[in-house]
């Protein structure tokens, strides 16, 4: 039922009948076969890097073989570390994965990876993140897939079957030129939110984007977390008919080709996990659990992901050395896009925790667009104005646009929309900085076109007090967009020691007043004096 046209590889039924005759042994556990091992000379490819949960110590090494391989390793520091080799049914190649959970902080290293008794590999250079406070940059995109043109690509602009006028900033086959454009900013790990391959059941495409992304990944880990299209089982994504049988979730593909952060738990391992880079603390989170338009997994993990996000976000906001933290989710909490918009689900289960612990950033894919929200606590804005220099809300990034078929905007975007951008696929960077040196820390962040480089926006400004210390209680809304500002309006801080909603406004307006005035002392508005005058110049700019 709902089989890919092109199937490369022999189904899971035919698989599982070959297996039973044989007498394969299978294993407990998350790498389900230990796979015995022959060929000397078989290749290796798809290689690439992850983080474990501590990027200053913790690393994944992972690659494919063909055929299958006798002692498979990673070669680090003068060692051979043996590899665990799984397969998943159907599928005839074999994945190689070493943990290694002992490196040095921000030191690099030269790996290689092999079998038998030789190196398949040349030396790859990784480099370990830092151990406390340094400034860094990641990029990130969602929604990529490949650019290979045939039949079973249905994530790319085919001229011959597209019309060109619904597109006319998309020329076809920009998804690889969107990684070399990632790798061209020179990040320190890239974020890729669901929808990686859109393979859709056909696991050719899962090999085609793996080579794709291999040149980058091997060295700059690309940490993701499951879209919609990453459900690959009967009936398709949702129950709509697209796709095939792969693991009881769909998600084999996904979870066998990677080693991503444990996350302690042993039956939806690689499904949602943590990672501290720095002083930022990311955390990854499966929607597929909790969104309310696509059916198929909805619920699954039985409130075992809400648990460990409640967890991961309570220990990170309590953290003095924690200064920002970032989730990576593929359904949207805001969207104005005309596929598929904001979801419900999403917002229901997320919005208290992000704002009760103070999540700073959320980036988002799904829809094909790119667009960002002001500074939210959950459905209302609390800060519009940029550059964002206030210690409340949560922005909102859709990064859709890595390369899958674009989508357009309907007229009109809503009060929390402050930039939006259809028809062009593009890298989003953003750039840590732990401390300005005035009071502060910063997240910049800047939206590039695949195409030439170009901006599509840069120099966005979310930027925190260092003292702050920020409760878990509501937030108050700040005035609306090109609303006229109350006279105390400061960058607003939640008020402390009550129920959220119960007499808030006042006392609110009070405490902003005066939070914001010492927020302000020490040279720090000066900062803020000189962020204004740029935007107002770049404004200025873009009128002549």
């Amino acid at each position: 039922m709902g089989h890919h046209p092109i199937r490369p590889y022999v189904s899971r039924r035919d698989f599982l009948k070959r297996s039973a005759a044989v007498g394969l042994v299978t294993a407990s556990g998350p790498w389900f076969w230990k796979q015995l091992a022959y060929a000397k000379g078989t290749p290796v490819e798809q290689i690439h890097a992850q983080f474990g949960t501590d990027a200053a110590r913790h690393a994944g090494f992972s690659w494919m073989t063909p055929g299958a391989v006798t002692h498979p390793f990673v070669e680090l520091r003068g060692e051979r570390l043996p590899a665990d080799t799984t397969q998943y049914s159907g599928y005839p190649g074999h994945f190689h994965h070493v943990r290694v959970q002992d490196l040095d902080p921000a030191t690099e290293y030269a790996y290689a990876v092999g079998h038998a008794d030789q190196a398949a590999s040349g030396p790859i250079p990784y480099r370990t993140g830092p151990a406390g406070r340094a400034p860094f940059t990641f990029t990130a995109f969602a929604d990529q897939g490949i650019d290979d043109p045939g039949p079973d690509n249905i994530q790319d602009v085919d001229p011959t079957t597209f019309p060109p006028t619904l597109s006319p900033s998309q020329p076809p086959f920009q998804a690889f030129a969107n990684i070399e454009l990632a790798r061209q900013f020179d990040p320190a790990f890239h974020i890729i939110a669901g929808d990686l391959s859109y393979a859709n059941g056909n696991q050719a495409i899962w090999d085609r984007w793996f080579r794709a992304i291999e040149p980058m990944a091997r060295t700059k880990p690309w940490m993701g977390c499951p879209g919609s299209h990453e459900i690959e089982q009967d009936g398709g994504v949702g129950g709509f008919g697209v796709g095939d049988s792969w693991g009881p979730l769909g998600y084999d593909a996904y979870r066998h080709r990677f080693a991503l952060p444990d996350n302690g738990d042993p039956d939806w391992w690689n499904c949602w996990y943590e990672f501290r880079y720095g002083s930022v603390h990311f955390v990854s989170i499966d929607n597929n659990d909790v969104n309310t338009e696509v059916t198929a997994n909805i619920g699954y993990s039985e409130g075992r992901q809400a648990a460990f996000v409640e967890r991961s976000l309570r220990s990170a906001s309590a953290d003095p050395d924690v200064d920002f933290i970032i989730v990576l989710m593929h359904q949207c909490a805001f969207s104005s896009s005309s596929k598929h918009g904001s979801d419900p689900g999403v917002q229901a289960a997320w919005f208290d925790l992000f704002a009760r612990h103070n999540v700073d950033l959320v980036l988002q894919g799904h829809d094909h667009t790119y667009e960002r929200t002001h500074l939210m606590d959950r459905d209302q804005v609390v800060f519009a104005e940029q550059p964002y220099v206030s210690d409340v809300g949560t922005m909102y990034v859709v990064c859709g646009n890595g390369g899958g078929v674009q989508e357009p905007f309907p007229p009109g975007p809503p009060e929390w929309s402050a930039f939006r951008q259809d028809f062009k696929v593009g890298t989003l960077k953003i750039e840590v900085t732990p401390d300005t040196g005035n009071g502060t820390k910063r997240l910049t962040l800047g939206e590039y076109w695949a195409l030439d480089g170009s901006p599509i926006e840069e120099g966005i400004v979310l930027e925190r007090s260092l003292a702050a210390t920020k409760p878990n209680d509501g937030l108050v809304p700040a005035p609306a967009p090109n609303a006229t500002p109350e006279p105390t309006a400061q960058p607003l801080l939640p008020v402390t020691g009550g129920p959220a909603g119960i007499g808030l406004t006042a006392t609110a307006a009070l405490a902003a007043a005066a939070a914001g005035r010492a927020f302000l002392r020490g040279g720090v508005d000066d900062e803020v004096a000189e962020l204004r005058a740029r935007r107002e110049e770049a404004e200025e700019r873009t009128r002549r």
